[in-house]
């Protein structure tokens, strides 16, 4: 098999560079299928608001905070690579670059076989899922939103309440539910753990190509008859449970769970309604007035509600990571503020 290569520009132009453990990620794979894949993918999109955010900063450069997921030379500067400390980045990184080959592909990223949720909780044995888990894990978890809310008046609106910024895809907490503490766990209930698909099927990149970064729907049809498209995947379910009540046992889990979220956000908007100073609810990507701005008008209460129904909407693969612990963020964020629950069903613990 033929050395993988990474890209590299010299003088303008571009040059191939022999670039070892590439190939175990891709096998069967060409060269050019592997640069191709890549240079089509989000990770390569030089474009995005994930890499350009910072090029009108004042120094362009990217912060230490954001580094590590929107820079090649911030995620090398996380692992160590080069002499910096492991497990922290330690400077800005320049502007400038997407997440490239050798982000993932050196010396320090190969073996890694760990990463630290938002939670602190270090997940192990991960690979060959560790370095996709430590960007795709988003920036918040359920003792963010236990230390916003406080211990005042569940129902006292406070100005000084804000919902804690989970900010992206948080896929690996999600398939790890209770382990990785992603959602607000309620006290008094249980929560399933980690969701284990098939053992063939059962880390990032079985399911999604390491590259393009797209899911391998042609392996999902083997045992998911009918799949054969990405929309294809919502479709899929594992049990007959009828978890949202509405006598549909063959739409796919995403659906049990987006009437799960439409029943969650009503519930919301009632509360908020029938709650003193509290502004009318609205969820456009983000929660908001009725003015259009940020919503500030927070009871603890709602706050609890508002990040599991936020939780639950930006993982656009939640269903498939682990839809049973969403379901149960859900119901109970349906009951904690004060929804009805009636003809629904909770996954057990």
């Amino acid at each position: 098999m033929p050395m993988p290569t990474r890209r590299v520009f010299v003088a303008g132009v571009l040059m191939l560079m022999a670039l070892p453990l590439i190939a175990a990620c891709s096998p069967g794979q060409s060269d050019e299928e592997i640069e191709a894949a890549w240079a089509a993918s989000a990770h390569a999109d030089a474009e995005s608001r994930s890499f350009t955010l910072w090029n009108d900063s004042d120094p362009p450069e990217i912060p230490e905070r954001c580094a590590k997921c929107h820079s090649t030379h911030g995620y090398r500067d996380f692992l160590g690579v080069d002499g910096a400390t492991p497990g922290q980045v330690d400077m800005p990184a320049p502007v400038g670059s997407t997440i490239e080959c050798e982000a993932c592909h050196n010396e320090a990223a190969g073996p890694k076989d760990s990463a630290v949720m938002p939670s602190g909780v270090e997940l192990i044995g991960l690979r060959p899922s560790a370095n996709c888990m430590e960007c795709h894990q988003g920036r918040a978890w359920g003792g963010s939103v236990t230390e916003a809310a406080g211990s005042g008046d569940s129902d006292k609106v406070d100005s000084e309440l804000s919902l804690p910024n989970i900010h992206n895809n948080p896929a690996g907490p999600t398939q790890y539910g209770a382990e990785a503490l992603g959602g607000y766990e309620y006290s008094g209930k249980s929560y399933r753990g980690r969701y284990d698909h098939v053992v063939e099927f059962d880390s990032c990149t079985a399911c999604h190509d390491a590259h393009s970064l797209k899911v391998k729907v042609e392996t999902c049809s083997a045992c998911h008859l009918g799949v054969r498209t990405n929309l294809d995947l919502a479709k899929i379910r594992t049990g007959n449970v009828d978890y949202d009540g509405d006598g549909d046992i063959a739409e796919g889990i995403a659906g049990e769970i987006e009437t799960m979220q439409a029943r969650l956000l009503l519930a919301m908007q009632v509360y908020a309604a029938q709650t003193e100073g509290a502004a009318p609810l609205e969820y456009e990507g983000g929660f908001v007035d009725d003015q259009g701005e940020s919503y500030s008008t927070w009871t603890p209460r709602l706050l609890r509600s508002a990040y599991n129904y936020r939780y639950s909407t930006i993982d656009p693969g939640g269903y498939a990571h682990h839809g049973e612990y969403l379901i149960q963020l859900l119901f109970d964020s349906l009951e904690g503020i004060g929804g009805v629950t009636a003809g629904l069903t909770r996954p057990g613990g």
